[in-house]
């Protein structure tokens, strides 16, 4: 049996223990049927952890570093789906997000994050276009700023319905970063400063993201449902 086939196994023995609805001697069967073959293929009980992630990897659309606000969007939805984004450039391809976490989670986040993208980028462009008679670095430092303000709102939603992670998911990534990603890097995401005229930009922003309504039925446990359109997802 191939090491992919065993480690297959072990995740549905686990699977299986903690299932909602489980019988305690069913989940105890279960339980002692993975640390057996754990134990049979000397399997590490990271190496396991890290198996048990899942991944879902979506194109920023730009092959230049993408600005911050993109990556305050992916961590936002990161964070609503118990999740953990990683931004990378793809060679031919541009910049790509990719979000892991258990179960659906990922795919779920990657989705909330299609969703808000599309909301985000068309308020931006409407903001941008109404900024007359001043410079270009001006316009887009506006726009920046906008973006920011609309993502600080809808983020304060997702903490309204947000779990938050387990300390089961919060090891299991851990592990799959470390044995998938060893030289991972962490930046801090710096705002763009506000001045003057600016402020009306973040203030407008900020109203326009607090329209944006949270679904908290779409979650691990709920299959994904179209929602876009009407400033919600």
């Amino acid at each position: 049996m191939d090491r992919k086939r065993i480690f297959e196994k072990v995740a549905k023995c686990f699977a299986l223990a903690h299932a909602k609805g489980a019988a305690p001697n069913e989940a105890e069967t279960a339980l002692r049927q993975a640390r057996k073959l754990m134990e049979q293929y000397n399997l590490d009980d990271r190496e396991v952890k890290a198996f048990l992630v899942n991944e879902h990897c979506i194109p920023t659309g730009t092959r230049r570093q993408p600005p911050t606000w993109i990556f305050a969007l992916a961590n936002t939805c990161a964070t609503a789906f118990d999740c953990e984004y990683l931004a990378f450039p793809v060679p031919r391809e541009g910049w790509s997000l990719k979000f892991v976490g258990l179960g659906v989670s990922p795919e779920l986040a990657a989705y909330a994050y299609s969703a808000l993208n599309l909301q985000l980028q068309t308020a931006r462009r409407h903001h941008v276009a109404q900024q007359h008679r001043c410079k270009l670095s001006t316009k887009r430092r506006r726009g920046a700023i906008f973006a920011e303000a609309w993502i600080s709102a809808v983020a304060e939603k997702v903490w309204e319905f947000a779990q938050g992670r387990s300390t089961e998911t919060e090891q299991a990534i851990q592990a799959y970063l470390e044995r998938h990603h060893p030289g991972l890097k962490t930046n801090d995401l710096d705002s763009t400063q506000a001045k003057g005229h600016d402020q009306k930009s973040q203030r407008q922003g900020w109203e326009q993201g607090r329209k944006a309504r949270l679904n908290p039925a779409l979650r691990q446990d709920a299959p994904a449902q179209p929602l876009l359109g009407g400033g919600a997802w």
